[in-house]
């Protein structure tokens, strides 16, 4: 839709950027302008260092020319002075930007003064040991004056180099300036073309439209007459619903302070029911581990109660081979016996020996008898307890099958318990949000009664307005009014005189 103040705005956007054109221009030309200074800078720095160069050039070679015809050390000096001038000077032709990017020139350059200075140095040497007369007649004088001469012819084709370079950089100068110049006349034309032909089509547009907008002014304001009649209606219809539904808020938070107190009493049960079942759950897990224990023991009693009866096993092996021994010690003693007799007084002494032996082989057998008795024993004793034990790991592994259902149950009832324990714990910040929604919603219902107050003294003055936007549109509809339909005067709503516009 095409209104005042977008045209207004387009005019103005299309002064801003016809400005924002120029200014764009006038920056990149001042930019050009300051690149081209400082083109112009750099040249007449490089052009500076070049001269001072080949000045201490100059001044060196004339130190030794002044030494070869005086042989004074002073020149030396001086010699020395300038040559350390000159390789601070090639030191900052290399990092000066208008020689920076000349490399090879640069390294020709300094090849030569090398060189150049090295043939001076040489000459020095040579004025050291002959004559004034001799050192002039040297060759090396031509090649001091040719060295010098090629240095020189360098230097002029850098130096001319530069001097375009320069006279470039100046012309750039001037064709930005002319540039800027045109554009900026240009532009102040176009913008006060632009002002002027906007200014024209704002002012034709402002009487068309502040016309009709008088008309649709006068029916709205008709139209807000109506709808606040119907605005006063509704504001009170909503103000006694407000005051029910306040009364009921009432009671929906009662009855969730009340929920509120039982999750409260009912989170409580479930974490003692959590703890306690916890509690159960650790004691069953000692008890299973110590049965679990226990069954391990058992298990070691078998195994030794097994190598027991191997032990004694292996025992009766011997104590039979002892019972043999004893019965055949007890044969050689009755053998011995029975061949004392037979030598008489001379076997008296053997058959008293073999007495003594025959008594302790009888012994020995009935040793090896009781202690077969005893093993025996100790074997019927070993089997009725590894017996035993085996009924006793069955009964273990019984009550650790037990033991781990009852852990598994407590488990359960513990999850259950916490997971009850959260539901109420759900259902007290459910409760505690609606509580606190209820507040707010009493808050706001309040908000609304306040509201419905306000609203029907807005009503009231929307009347009013109505009323004053119909005299406005009346005047606007004057003010637009052709001239040829401007009434010389007439009485206004409240019998004040009509002029028209600009009168």
């Amino acid at each position: 839709m095409k209104t005042f103040g977008r045209s207004l705005a387009l005019g103005f956007l299309l002064a801003a950027l016809v400005l924002c054109g120029v200014g764009a221009v006038a920056m990149r030309s001042a930019f050009l302008m300051e690149s081209a200074a400082d083109g112009v800078t750099r040249s007449h720095q490089g052009l500076r260092i070049l001269a001072e160069l080949l000045n201490d050039i100059a001044e060196a070679e004339a130190a030794q020319r002044g030494f070869m015809l005086t042989k004074d050390a002073a020149y030396l000096t001086t010699l020395d002075r300038s040559v350390a001038k000159i390789s601070s000077e090639m030191a900052e032709m290399r990092v000066t930007p208008a020689w920076r990017a000349r490399t090879a020139d640069l390294d020709n350059t300094e090849k030569d003064i090398s060189a150049l200075l090295a043939l001076f140095r040489e000459r020095i040497a040579d004025r050291q040991t002959m004559t004034l007369e001799e050192v002039t007649r040297s060759p090396k004088v031509s090649q001091v004056r040719q060295r010098m001469e090629r240095l020189r012819s360098r230097f002029s084709l850098m130096e001319n180099d530069e001097v375009e370079h320069l006279v470039a950089r100046s012309a750039e100068m001037g064709q930005t300036t002319r540039l800027v110049k045109g554009i900026g006349l240009g532009g102040t034309a176009l913008g006060l073309m632009i002002v002027v032909v906007t200014g024209l089509v704002l002012q034709r547009l402002l009487m068309q439209m502040v016309g009709a907008s008088a008309v649709d002014v006068a029916a709205r304001a008709r139209e807000l007459e109506a709808s606040s009649l119907k605005q006063a209606g509704a504001t009170k219809q909503t103000s006694s619903a407000a005051i029910e539904l306040t009364a009921t808020m009432h009671e929906v938070q009662a009855a969730a302070n009340q929920i509120a107190q039982r999750s409260n009493e009912v989170e409580e049960m479930a974490s003692a029911s959590t703890r306690a079942a916890q509690a159960g759950s650790q004691a069953m897990a000692r008890a299973r581990e110590a049965t679990v224990g226990l069954s391990q023991q058992i298990d070691k009693v078998v195994t030794q109660m097994t190598t027991l009866g191997k032990e004694v096993q292996g025992a009766v092996t011997v104590l039979g081979a002892i019972e043999e021994l004893a019965e055949r010690t007890n044969i050689l003693a009755i053998n011995a016996t029975i061949e004392a007799y037979g030598a008489g007084d001379a076997g008296e002494r053997f058959r008293v020996v073999a007495d003594e032996i025959r008594r302790l082989a009888e012994k020995v057998r009935a040793d090896a008898v009781d202690i077969r008795r005893q093993l025996d024993s100790i074997r019927n004793v070993s089997n009725a307890t590894i017996m035993s034990t085996e009924a006793g790991v069955k009964a273990v592994a019984a009550n650790s099958s037990l033991f781990s259902e009852a852990e598994a149950m407590f488990s359960l009832i513990s999850e259950r318990v916490a997971a009850s324990d959260i539901a109420s714990k759900e259902i007290r910040m459910a409760t505690h949000q609606q509580s606190t929604a209820g507040r707010q919603l009493e808050v706001a219902l309040n908000d609304v009664g306040r509201a419905t107050t306000d609203a029907e003294q807005v009503a009231q003055r929307n009347l009013e307005t109505a009323a004053a936007l119909s005299k406005t549109a009346q005047q606007l509809s004057a003010f637009v009014a052709s001239p040829a339909r401007w009434p010389a005067a007439r009485p206004g709503p409240a019998g004040a005189t009509k002029r028209a516009p600009g009168t």
